[in-house]
């Protein structure tokens, strides 16, 4: 388990790697609704506080969320970073979503951003405890492995035991590393957002790992996504 315990510099290398390539150093976003803001409303002004409140206060404990404001004008965030960084890297992670949300979706009501291993999302509806059932996925590394079958099966069985690993761990999250062949190893990572129940942090995460025989069968590497919870495998080669 990446990050969990003392390990040696290599097994850390292969974890750094492998939480790289899950969400690397592109922001992937969606923009929430078509509701706008404009320059200088309340909203904005709640908004800032509030993005600047988590990018401070998320770090120590890998997850935050508030709100900030009254009436129309309240805004709703939340932030989670995961894979066990440091609170260093969990800021660092955060200020980089907070600055990126902005442009990615000016002047927009509701945003959510992954970016490298945390998650930033803000809505003028109050959301919190709620599914998000809008689920991506991504291939990240495209080549095929030898024996497709053995290796989907063998994936999504442990994915789907780290899913209700994660949804009963205090910080509903959870990772593993498994063999696969003589000397190569799978590493996997499940997360959920504090927000929500246990019974449903791992529907959301049932939800998506289901998403990766569609799209990504006999893949060496890929991960799926929503504004609820992250999961993602990575065969690292020895």
């Amino acid at each position: 388990m990446c990050f969990s315990k003392p390990i040696t510099s290599l097994l850390l290398l292969t974890c750094f790697l492998f939480l790289h390539a899950v969400l690397g150093f592109v922001p992937t976003h969606e923009c929430l609704g078509f509701k706008k803001f404009n320059i200088k409303d309340p909203y904005e002004t709640n908004l800032n506080e509030l993005m600047n409140n988590l990018t401070k206060e998320t770090p120590p404990t890998g997850f935050g969320l508030g709100s900030k404001g009254q009436g129309q004008d309240t805004t709703y965030g939340l932030a989670l970073c995961f894979g066990y960084i440091s609170p260093k890297d969990c800021m660092s992670c955060l200020t980089n979503a907070r600055n990126e949300i902005h442009p990615l979706c000016p002047y927009s009501k509701g945003a959510v951003v992954w970016y490298s291993f945390c998650l930033l999302k803000y809505s003028n509806e109050n959301f919190f405890g709620q599914i998000d059932k809008q689920i991506h996925s991504r291939i990240t590394e495209n080549e095929n492995v030898s024996d497709p079958v053995s290796f989907s099966q063998k994936t999504n069985s442990f994915l789907m035991q780290l899913a209700n690993n994660a949804s009963v761990a205090p910080k509903m999250q959870a990772e593993r590393s498994i063999s696969f062949g003589e000397k190569d190893v799978i590493d996997m990572i499940a997360a959920c957002t504090r927000d929500l129940s246990s019974v449903d942090c791992a529907e959301c995460l049932r939800n998506c790992i289901a998403e990766f025989p569609k799209c990504c069968a006999g893949k060496k590497g890929a991960y799926c996504y929503s504004a609820s919870c992250v999961a993602g495998y990575e065969l690292i080669i020895f």
